[in-house]
């Protein structure tokens, strides 16, 4: 058998024989290469190519076991030669159609991730129950059902992404002591019903801290971020709202507390009913459509007129812009995509309309962009960069 040195030659001899063209002499030496050599003459080859070099060297060879010439012992020492070949021959094909192939999806895959421009998922029910004892539970993984059973007390999980509290007829409640903590990460929102029926809606990077049971004159619960509080009526035990320096009281009523630290403020917005806003700078009644502002350190309380819609626009499923400022926006898409925006050197632009929340970050921006002078990049490690046009 005279010798294949070139690379290129064992290629062209390859070629050839997948087209039926190769020499007895080509043949044998195909049928046989692979049994001693390494694999590099074939890697430059396509998928498709080395599929029908395959197929080719299993037809031919199955061709001559099945034709039943086996006459010699040199023609059976042969056949059984080749039977062996083709095995090894298949092996070896089929794996390096299969590192060809999976290369072939690794490299579309780089391909596709380098031509397509970053983007991100809209946030969604995720929470974290920690429980009296320090007990964490993270109520994403959980299914709905019963979380957690103490006498006189029911914890259970929904399938709408709600936690809710019930009291049961045991009247032994001895063992409800202690508070328990639900808190959003920056991308999360969840619902809680508490013992008493309160429900409330924490929106992203926000916690509430509350009893397991409300006992004595009052209910008080301890608010980080932002939340809406549908509180259930009882004018012998009120309820009681700490966000920050304030302490908003009422017995029955709907309002919104946004105490974000980035705010510089913590804002009560009242639907319905009214409330009482405790600060150190006095106390404040408002009314349905006004807002108690408490600025970090001041002593007074502010009270103005707002649109409640746009206050608790979050709560169902939208972001709604009234003259809002570029950073009040940006500061609400980084909670609620779990984003690091760059602050500097932001346009002085504010903004109107109604944006729903559950888009992706890129439909957003998109909408932003529309005024033609301000551009956003979703960069690596989920940081947004803005830029004049």
């Amino acid at each position: 058998m005279r010798s294949f040195n070139s690379p290129e030659d064992i290629k062209k001899m390859i070629k050839r024989y997948v087209a039926g063209k190769a020499t007895p002499e080509e043949i044998e030496f195909v049928e046989t290469y692979y049994n001693y050599q390494e694999r590099q003459d074939v890697q430059e080859f396509s998928t498709e190519e080395l599929e029908q070099l395959r197929k080719q060297t299993f037809e031919n060879i199955s061709s001559r076991l099945n034709s039943g010439d086996t006459k010699s012992e040199k023609q059976t020492t042969r056949l059984y030669i080749y039977s062996s070949v083709a095995a090894a021959v298949l092996l070896a094909l089929t794996f390096v159609i299969l590192l060809q192939v999976n290369s072939d999806k690794d490299r579309k895959k780089q391909l596709s991730s380098l031509n397509k421009p970053l983007d991100i998922r809209p946030g969604s029910n995720r929470a974290t129950l920690t429980l009296a004892d320090g007990t964490k539970i993270d109520l994403d993984d959980k299914a709905e059902g019963k979380l957690k059973e103490t006498p006189g007390l029911l914890i259970s999980k929904t399938s709408k992404g709600e936690l809710i509290y019930i009291v049961t007829a045991d009247k032994n409640t001895a063992g409800n002591k202690g508070s328990n903590t639900v808190s959003t990460p920056k991308g999360g929102q969840y619902q809680v019903v508490l013992p008493d029926g309160t429900r409330v809606w924490l929106n992203a990077a926000s916690a509430l801290t509350y009893p397991l049971s409300f006992s004595g004159g009052q209910r008080r619960v301890q608010l980080e971020g932002e939340g809406y509080f549908e509180v259930a009526k009882n004018k012998a035990m009120p309820f009681h709202v700490i966000s920050g320096d304030q302490d908003v009281e009422v017995t029955g009523t709907h309002f919104n507390v946004n105490g974000y630290k980035d705010n510089g403020s913590v804002n009560t917005t009242l639907l319905e009913g009214g409330v009482t806003v405790h600060s150190l700078g006095g106390d404040q009644k408002i009314r349905p459509g006004e807002q108690a502002m408490v600025r970090d350190g001041a002593a007074k309380i502010r009270v103005r007129t707002v649109d409640t819609a746009e206050e608790t626009a979050w709560k169902n499923g939208f972001f709604e812009f009234n003259n809002s400022s570029l950073k009040v926006i940006l500061n609400q898409l980084e909670r609620w995509y779990d984003i690091r925006v760059d602050y500097q050197n932001l346009p002085a632009k504010r903004y109107n309309g109604t944006i729903s929340r559950n888009v992706r970050l890129s439909q957003v921006l998109n909408m932003l962009e529309v005024t033609g002078n301000i551009r956003f990049k979703i960069q690596e490690g989920r940081q947004l960069k803005v830029s004049g046009n």
